[in-house]
């Protein structure tokens, strides 16, 4: 049988001193090509979004696409020309729904007008004029 003894290798220092060398040449070519980038200032965090604010936002949407719908269900009855007697029926069921409807959004507007965010609302549209 063949038997072989494997040697550890002696460490080769000066090639790697030297590659070493080289790369740490090499980086600093770099560097003085591309420097580092400034360091930016961390922005400021963000104000609190308040839960009521958004409430009142989405109690504000609810109620203006409420007043959509019923609207548009309202004018859907126009060319309805049917012979039936409930025709008058959903007639009036859909003008009381759009009138509700109109009453809750009011409400609503009312109550987004009335938060700071309403507020702010206000003060941006102020700033531009309408024409």
């Amino acid at each position: 049988m063949l038997s072989l003894v494997v040697a550890p290798a002696a460490p080769v220092v000066g090639a790697a001193a030297s590659k070493l060398a080289a790369l740490h040449a090499t980086l600093a070519r770099l560097a003085a090509k591309y420097p580092p980038h400034p360091v930016v200032a961390p922005q400021p965090a963000p104000a609190p979004i308040d839960p009521a604010a958004v409430a009142n936002r989405h109690a504000l949407a609810r109620a203006h696409s409420a007043l959509f719908d019923a609207r548009a269900a309202k004018y859907a009855l126009r060319d309805d020309y049917r012979t039936q007697p409930g025709r008058f029926v959903r007639l009036r069921a859909a003008i009381t729904r759009y009138q509700q409807a109109r009453a809750a959004y009011a409400t609503a507007a009312a109550d987004f007008h009335a938060s700071p965010a309403g507020a702010a609302l206000q003060v941006a549209r102020a700033r531009y004029p309408r024409f």
